[in-house]
């Protein structure tokens, strides 16, 4: 039936020809159109109707309306679909985009929505009665890379957050912008931090802030770490048990204000990094150090940051630290220094803080950064250290001042005081005074480790008195000795104002040396010695080193007497008084000794000892042919006793050596009439000769014998001689 042209009417209303039916030459059928589409086998342009299921693996088209449309799988090109009802998928409900990436867009309402593409929400039924919608992941608005469960803006690095808001699913919220509430209800847990934040009240267990706090009233029950807080009336924490803060020890953080200083350790109090501390009177605080890591770090108290002094009021320590149950308790009391240190007691240091007290009682250390101002007076002690580069005070009445820098006072009156430069108008010391040394040990120390300078200096005169009788109007006279200058111009002077001795001396304390100490007058022009006196009692003048106890070195005038006891020894010089020098008839109590020259004297007494080196008598000294000789060759002398060889003279003429004589020798007369002329020596009953008395063997060791020589022999008791040869004995039968 190919290429013939047919025509078909059906009575029933419808009708097949060449515009309204076509089967082209590939099967296409077209209903309504000449020209199929060679995509289509069935290309209908117009509306189709059906009261049954239409069942396809692929439908494209440009528009469907359906009352309840029902498709396994829906591609829509172009168009919308719409209808009352349209169920796409299994399970249903699913719409899905085709590609990654591609934009789906739904209207009306989505509260039945779930599994959106690109996104994580969640229905979920928790029966309340409706469904609640949530997302498992993060939510950000204004931002592609949320790091907080809703985040509006900021950056995506929670540690380093800005410029945006974030939400966690906790309720923390960070912000950091300005925020502004009327009210803020409920807890706010957790860290705030800020630049600046205007609160007008806050009740808190716990604060810490690193900028500029100001509050109208501020209610604090924990610990509360902040470097400035301004405007505050008062931090308050009511009275209650003992408190417990964990102690832990860790490495420090740039924000310890000891980082880089001190040990490289701080002690975390319930976690927090060396807190400033602020406790109440009346309160006992437990400082637990179980936790091993405080093994090497037992905690304590100073009133010191250089843990110099260590504070042990109301401590109780129990147990060791780093074991089960160690703690330190401390008692705040209205007696506790306001401020404390808590430190390590081992030799680490700088690993707490410190604690302010509230006491009303002590300050330890007070450091005033401008000026202390008092309108009044300070009443009651200030104990402790006072630090002040220039200090002014009418009156000043303590028990102990340690100054280093400048102190001015109108009136000073202190039992122990460590000062540095002070200027008084009336200084009262009532124990002793140190300068450059603490706990002087005598009324007055000064030390100095190099140059010790006093100056005492006034306009008109300076004086210094030492005396025994204390009176503002002492002087001259009074039991004083005084020490002053310019009462009389350019005149120094020392005085002793009383009737006694004025003394000096060297060498005076128990030291062993060698005795060289001198007294010196010294022309400071020149420094040279004008007068020396050694300890040896030696007197130079113009001889530094004096070698006699007077010992001078140039021309000397004597008006008056001159009394010398002892040698007066002239060298190199003569001893003249204007011409002849007349010497008195008697000189007593001295010695006249010359070494050179002749000192001739008419008479000549004396009473006791002669010392010489020769006498000649009756002739001249010329004649003298030995030194030490007595030379009287034509005169004689008369002496009541002598002794030659021997200082000892029992009797009047004692010889200690050999007797030469070439004439005669008598004894008991005084003209010899033979060589030896004993004939009245002696006395009637003594008047007898006792020869030589030896034994035989000391007379066998005889020397030099000559004939004629006589002994006694005592071995034999007889009288012996000495023939020239032999020794022979007088035999007879006695008288």
């Amino acid at each position: 039936m190919a290429n013939i042209k047919k025509s078909f009417n059906f009575r029933s209303g419808v009708q097949v020809d060449d515009d309204n039916f076509v089967v082209n030459q590939l099967g296409a059928v077209g209903i309504g159109t000449t020209n199929p589409s060679n995509n289509a086998l069935l290309d209908v342009y117009g509306n189709i109707k059906t009261s049954g299921n239409v069942t396809g693996e692929i439908g494209s088209f440009t528009k469907v309306i359906a009352t309840d449309l029902d498709i396994t799988n829906v591609n829509i090109q172009t168009g919308n679909v719409s209808g009352s009802g349209v169920k796409i998928g299994d399970p249903v409900g699913v719409i899905t985009a085709q590609n990654v990436g591609e934009t789906v867009t739904y209207y009306g309402d989505g509260q039945y929505l779930v599994n959106i593409p690109t996104s994580q929400w969640i229905d979920k039924d928790v029966g309340l009665g409706f469904i609640s919608i949530y997302a498992a992941g993060n939510v950000g608005i204004g931002t592609e890379d949320p790091r907080h469960t809703l985040q509006i803006g900021g950056n995506n690095n929670p540690n380093a957050f800005e410029e945006g808001v974030g939400i966690n699913s906790r309720g923390g919220v960070v912000a950091t912008g300005i925020i502004t509430a009327t009210t803020f209800k409920g807890d706010v847990t957790g860290d705030i931090t800020s630049a600046e934040s205007n609160i007008t009240q806050v009740e808190s267990t716990y604060i810490n802030t690193s900028g500029i706090v100001t509050t109208t009233d501020l209610h604090v029950t924990g610990i509360t770490t902040t470097p400035k807080i301004e405007g505050l009336n008062i931090i308050s924490q009511p009275y209650g048990p003992t408190e417990t803060i964990i102690v832990t020890v860790a490495p420090k953080t740039v924000n310890n204000r000891y980082y880089n200083e001190g040990n490289a350790n701080s002690y975390y109090l319930d976690g927090k990094e060396a807190p400033f501390l602020t406790l109440v009177p009346g309160r006992t605080y437990r400082f637990d150090q179980s936790d091993p890591t405080n093994t090497a770090y037992p905690l304590r108290f100073y009133y010191d940051s250089a843990n110099d002094s260590v504070y042990g009021g109301g401590i109780n320590v129990v147990g060791a630290q780093g074991t089960a149950g160690a703690y330190v308790d401390i008692t705040i009391t209205e007696s506790s220094p306001q401020v404390i240190y808590y430190d390590s007691a081992s030799a680490a240091t700088l690993l707490g803080n410190v604690i302010n007290t509230n006491s009303s009682a002590q300050v330890h250390n007070l450091e005033v950064v401008g000026v202390l101002t008092a309108t009044n007076s300070i009443v009651g002690s200030l104990v402790g250290d006072v630090t002040s580069s220039k200090s002014t005070f009418d009156q000043v009445d303590t028990v102990y001042i340690n100054t280093t820098g400048i102190g001015t006072f109108s009136e000073l009156s202190t039992i122990q005081s460590f000062t540095g430069i002070t200027t008084s108008e009336l200084a009262h010391v009532q124990n002793g005074l140190g300068v450059g040394i603490n706990n002087p040990k005598r009324i007055v120390d000064i030390y100095s480790s190099g140059i010790a300078t006093v100056d005492v200096v006034g306009k008109e005169s300076a004086m210094i008195q030492i005396g025994q009788n204390y009176t503002v109007t002492a002087g001259i006279g009074e039991s004083v000795g005084i020490v002053r200058f310019g009462t009389q111009d350019k005149t120094f002077e020392l005085i002793n104002g009383d009737s006694g001795d004025f003394n000096s001396y060297i060498h005076s304390g128990n030291f062993v040396g060698v005795n060289t100490g001198s007294f010196n007058w010294i022309y400071g022009q020149t420094n040279s010695k004008l007068m020396s006196l050694s300890y040896d009692g030696k007197l130079g003048i113009n001889k530094p080193n004096p070698e006699v106890q007077l010992d001078v070195v140039g021309h000397s005038t004597i008006t008056g007497s001159l009394r010398v006891i002892g040698n007066l020894e002239i060298e190199n010089g003569t001893l003249t008084g204007g011409g002849n020098l007349p010497l008195p008839p008697v000189i007593t109590t001295s010695d006249i000794y010359r070494i050179t020259g002749i000192s001739t004297f008419l008479d000549v007494d004396i009473a006791n000892i002669v010392e010489v080196g020769a006498i000649a008598i009756g002739t001249s000294r010329e004649d003298i042919i030995e030194a030490g000789a007595i030379y009287a060759q034509f005169s004689r002398a008369f002496v009541s006793a002598l002794g030659i060889g021997t200082n000892v003279t029992p009797s009047t003429l004692t010889v200690d050596g050999a007797i030469g004589a070439t004439g005669s020798v008598g004894i008991g007369t005084t003209i010899a009439t033979s060589g030896a002329d004993f004939a009245r020596a002696g006395v009637p009953i003594t008047r007898f000769l006792k020869l030589p008395q030896v034994t035989t063997t000391e007379r066998n060791n005889l020397v030099a014998l000559e004939g004629g020589s006589v002994i006694w022999n005592t071995t034999d008791s007889r009288i012996e001689f000495y023939d020239g040869s032999s020794w022979s004995y007088i035999n007879g039968t006695g008288v």
